[in-house]
């Protein structure tokens, strides 16, 4: 099939496994496009830190024969994916983006997730960047330095997930999986204007991935589409016996769960006076969207929202640097190796006290409590995701309405409830700036409710008009 190299890295999931299945494409075109792809792009979008050429072209190769042999794995069988260089792959070196563990040997084995991509016969092109252990703001004192946004070069492209988010966007991969503990999947979804879901807590497991909290920790799909991320969801979903955190849970095939009805949902859409903070062009994108959906037949449901603010500041205050101790304090000896974003982060968690720690954690039941009282009055929320585009790198405040306020209080402040909670909650682009930086809206449901979502999702996407698929995958200059 004569496509260029730039058509064959746009496709999507569903679109490949169509042109597989029928013989006009093969996993080993798109693997070696998607390869040749991140030799030309990566030196400047520094998305990803380790390239599987060989093992890639392996498994493509593998995917070719076995598809020709009528053995179909499903819909990511010959797809090129990739994941965060927090998720252990058999053979390499997991650096979580940091000196720490710039000598640690290579992994033994698979976590989880990498697993169940390579028993669906996914295609495993590489590792990507990320902020350091996960943690943490763009960081050009970084030991790999900051990913660029493709969508406008010289900005950000989100905390932590940015390689997931970046290389996704740019066309580098079909799908990337990444981690969210307050956000770090969503929000690089929504700054580089692609898909993302944060699934319930445990639904997939985190088993061989780096931990940064383990009570917020979560891993998810990155994608062009809703499509695509609903493929990935449903394989790596499913609880996994040697995973403590991991959850039982009927299985789901996610993708045709997509043409499941909306019309007729409860749509909440909140009152608080905090969800009206942001870049007008952006609170007036989210409110194109709440009307879109409503005009797709879902009924709105205005609510007051419980403890969001709150719950931001104990993921971001206290859990979180409270809880990567348990894994950090391994490293205690090579503390100097650690970056100074990373430090200044990190280190007031240990002069936390434990009542502090156990009255915030009775805040969080409480928190979960309420929010788990106020689906019972709705089906799914639309939320903003993004109240402001994609900050260029080294910028550390955004002025709105003439205020000056720090790049962390605005760029996803929204986030942290669905982890707090563990619901699931997933961001689609639904416009851009005039500066042609991506805003996205999020969508919340209570736990296990991906499927509502990932089916809200694509009404959403297809009243809109897919506009990852119209920005295309070229990065954009200037």
């Amino acid at each position: 099939m004569a496509l260029l190299n730039t058509e064959l890295c746009a496709l999507g999931v569903l679109e490949l496994a169509r042109l597989y299945r029928s013989g006009k494409l093969s996993p080993v075109e798109v693997t070696q496009a998607t390869l040749e792809r991140i030799e030309r792009l990566n030196p400047e979008l520094n998305a990803y830190l380790t390239v599987l050429g060989d093992s890639a072209l392996a498994a493509a190769r593998a995917a070719e024969i076995q598809l020709g042999a009528g053995i179909d794995l499903g819909p990511l069988h010959g797809v090129p994916v990739s994941v965060k260089d927090i998720i252990r792959v058999k053979g390499t070196r997991t650096s979580a983006a940091s000196k720490v563990l710039h000598d640690a040997p290579p992994d033994a084995e698979d976590a989880t997730v990498v697993r169940r991509l390579r028993a669906a016969g996914a295609v495993l092109a590489g590792k990507v960047n990320l902020h350091e252990f996960a943690l943490g703001d763009p960081d050009p004192e970084g030991p790999f330095g900051n990913v660029q946004n493709p969508r406008k070069l010289g900005h950000q492209s989100g905390s932590s997930s940015s390689g997931s988010g970046a290389a996704t966007a740019a066309g580098l991969g079909v799908l990337s999986l990444g981690s969210d503990t307050g956000g770090s999947i969503r929000h690089p979804a929504a700054v580089c204007g692609v898909v993302g879901l944060k699934p319930t807590y445990g639904l997939v497991p985190v088993r061989g991935v780096i931990p940064l909290s383990v009570q917020l920790d979560h891993v998810g799909p990155l994608g062009r589409a809703v499509a695509d991320v609903a493929a990935g969801l449903t394989v790596i979903a499913g609880q996994d016996p040697r995973d403590p955190y991991s959850i039982q849970a009927p299985a789901v095939d996610y993708v045709a769960a997509l043409e499941q009805e909306v019309r007729g949902l409860r749509l909440g859409i909140p009152t608080n006076a905090f969800f009206r903070f942001g870049l007008p062009v952006a609170l007036a994108l989210v409110e194109g969207a709440q009307k879109a959906l409503i005009d797709c037949g879902l009924v709105p449901i205005p609510v007051e929202l419980p403890r969001v603010q709150e719950a931001t500041e104990l993921v971001r205050t206290l859990f979180i640097p409270v809880d990567l101790w348990a894994y950090h304090e391994h490293y205690r000896a090579r503390e100097a190796l650690y970056g100074r974003n990373f430090r200044e982060r990190a280190l007031p968690g240990r002069e936390i006290r434990a009542p502090q720690y156990l009255h915030a954690k009775d805040a969080q039941a409480e928190i979960r409590r309420d929010w788990l009282a106020l689906f019972e009055q709705m089906d799914v929320l639309v939320l903003p995701a993004n109240v402001a585009g994609a900050a260029p790198h080294g910028q550390s405040a955004i002025t709105i309405d003439g205020v000056s306020h720090p790049l962390r209080a605005v760029t996803a402040p929204y986030n942290p409830v669905a982890n707090i909670t563990g619901f699931p909650a997933m961001v689609l682009p639904v416009g851009e700036t005039p500066e042609g930086l991506p805003i996205a809206v999020q969508l919340m449901g209570p736990p296990l409710s991906e499927a509502r979502l990932l089916a809200v999702g694509q009404v959403l996407e297809q009243a809109l008009g897919n506009l990852t698929a119209k920005w295309g995958i070229e990065p954009r200059r200037g």
